[in-house]
C-alpha cells in the first residue's frame, strides 16, 4: 500500500525525443544540398540536378515553356520563310527588269527574220511601214504630252508607249504575213495566240517597270495593231498593182525604204547601243 502511494506521489515518465539533429538529417535529408532560413531557423534545403532536369523538361513539353518554344520556332520558320519569299521576288524582278531591256532587240531579231522569211517586195513595205509607225508614235508623244508614272526614268513623254506600239506592229504584220503564206489553220492560229501573249506580256513589262501607265501601254498597242492592219491592206489593195505596173513606184518604195531603214538604224545606233 505504501509502494503504491509513492508511485502516485512521484510518478515517472520516460520519453524520448530525436536530437535536433537528428530531425533535421533525417526529415530533410537530400544530396548536393545548400543552407536556407526560414525565419529563425536554418534547414539543409537540397535541389537535386536530377529533378531540376526533369522540371526543366517538364516545362518544355507542357504549359508556359511549350508556348515559348512553339513561338520561338515559328518565329524562326517565320523568318526563314520571309528571306525566301523575298529572295524570291528579287529574283522575279532582275528577270523582269532583264527582259524588258532586252524586249527590244528581240522583237527587232524577230522582226529581221520575218522579213528575211518573206524575202519578197513587200518585205520592203512592211519594212518601210515599221519606221512610220514609229515616227507616228513619236508625233502622238508630243501631241498629247502625257508624263510617265516616273519622269526620271525617261525625259519624253509617254503616251503612247513607243515599245507597246513598235511590238505590237511587229507581231501583228508577221502574223498576217504568216497567214498569208501559210493559210488559216491550227498551225498559224497557234503562232497567232503565242505571238499575242508574248506581245502582251512584253508590253506588261513596261508598267511593271513603271515606265508606263497601263492607258499608255493599251494606246500604244491599240495604235501599232490598227496601223500594221491598214499598212497590210494598202500593199495590197493599192501598192502592189502600182508597184508591178510603174518603174517610178519601185524607185520610191526601194528609195524611201532605204532612207527609213538607214535613219532608224542611226536612231538605233544613238539609243540603244551608245545610251
Amino acid at each position: 500500500m505504501a509502494a503504491k502511494m509513492t508511485l502516485l506521489q512521484n510518478p515517472t515518465f520516460n520519453l524520448t525525443f530525436p536530437a535536433p539533429c537528428d530531425l533535421k538529417t533525417s526529415v530533410f535529408r537530400f544530396s548536393a544540398s545548400k543552407t536556407a532560413f526560414f525565419g529563425g531557423f536554418g534547414f539543409q534545403v537540397v535541389r537535386s540536378n536530377t529533378v531540376t532536369k526533369l522540371v526543366k523538361t517538364s516545362a518544355l513539353r507542357s504549359g508556359d515553356g511549350e508556348k515559348k518554344v512553339g513561338g520561338a520556332f515559328q518565329h524562326e520558320a517565320f523568318l526563314k520563310a520571309s528571306i525566301g519569299s523575298r529572295s524570291e521576288f528579287m529574283a522575279a524582278e532582275a528577270l523582269e527588269a532583264t527582259l524588258n531591256q532586252l524586249s527590244k532587240w528581240i522583237v527587232f531579231a524577230l522582226f529581221v527574220a520575218v522579213l528575211f522569211w518573206r524575202n519578197d517586195a513587200e518585205s520592203l513595205w512592211i519594212a518601210m511601214g515599221s519606221v512610220i509607225n514609229f515616227i507616228v508614235c513619236i508625233t502622238l508623244k508630243w501631241i498629247f504630252n502625257q508624263q510617265r508614272p516616273v519622269s526620271t526614268l525617261k525625259s519624253d513623254p509617254g503616251m503612247p508607249s513607243s515599245h507597246a506600239q513598235s511590238i505590237f506592229y511587229i507581231f501583228m504584220i508577221s502574223v498576217m504575213s504568216v497567214m498569208e503564206r501559210l493559210g488559216v489553220n491550227e498551225i498559224t492560229l497557234t503562232v497567232t495566240a503565242l505571238a499575242l501573249a508574248c506581245g502582251s506580256y512584253l508590253s506588261w513589262l513596261r508598267v511593271c517597270q513603271q515606265y508606263h501607265t497601263i492607258s499608255q501601254v493599251v494606246v500604244g498597242a491599240a495604235v501599232g495593231s490598227i496601223f500594221s492592219a491598214m499598212w497590210f491592206w494598202l500593199w495590197h489593195a493599192i501598192v502592189l498593182e502600182a508597184f508591178v505596173s510603174f518603174l517610178w513606184v519601185r524607185t520610191v518604195v526601194v528609195l524611201g525604204t532605204a532612207a527609213f531603214s538607214f535613219c532608224f538604224l542611226l536612231y538605233v545606233i544613238r539609243n540603244w547601243i551608245l545610251q
